[in-house]
């Protein structure tokens, strides 16, 4: 069961460092046209999402494949006919999601945490709504990025000096990997909003 940061990482040096490629490949797509298949995105996240969720709630460990596939199943279909607002919930949980990361390591728990992370939540959901493509371009480029920091990280462990560093640094610096996700999805977002910018204008096919 992958419940934190570093339990994905350990996930991804055990796989093939093979993995890594097609990680990469999607992740780049996502942070550099992720506007263009950003209902495809949305599909798919929601999918991931209720694959986790179904994992969660399996009675029996040899019940979580079935409940994987009905969970994705599910909140993938689902997500689909209101694509509009279910990029909004995606915002707001990715939103819910980087308050509980930030302050967790900050010794914020109980319930200001909960509350906090809650606040993040309805209000990102309700900005999304508004200004629905710059949440489009902003959330596919987060996506697109944590896809490539994890193909470089499954790549990475095939160097196990360069890996036992690069693990050694998120544990020691809690802002290290947020960091890390940062910077490429501000380049995504700045490429992505550019290529919105040249369509808008008839220089760019639609």
């Amino acid at each position: 069961m992958i419940t934190s940061i570093e339990q994905w990482v350990i996930l991804l040096q055990k796989s093939d460092s093979l993995v890594g490629l097609p990680l990469c490949a999607v992740g780049l797509a996502l942070a550099l046209g992720g506007w263009r298949l950003w209902k495809v995105s949305v599909v798919g996240t929601f999918a991931l999402i209720g694959g986790v969720l179904g994992v969660l709630l399996a009675d029996k460990p040899g019940d979580q494949g079935l409940y994987a596939i009905a969970g994705a199943a599910l909140l993938g279909v689902g997500s689909f006919p209101p694509a509009n607002y279910s990029i909004a919930v995606l915002g707001g949980l990715i939103s819910a999601g980087i308050t509980h990361m930030t302050l967790s390591p900050l010794s914020i728990g109980g319930w200001p945490l909960w509350i906090a992370v809650g606040l993040a939540f309805a209000v990102c959901t309700a900005l999304s709504y508004v200004y629905l493509r710059q949440v489009i371009v902003i959330v596919t480029s987060f996506e697109g990025a944590v896809l490539v920091v994890s193909g470089m990280v499954a790549l990475v462990s095939e160097v196990p000096q360069l890996f036992k560093f690069f693990r050694g640094i998120s544990a020691d610096y809690w802002f290290f990997v947020p960091f890390l996700l940062l910077v490429p999805t501000v380049v995504g977002c700045m490429l992505q909003l550019a290529d919105v910018r040249q369509r808008d204008s008839g220089m760019a096919s639609r």
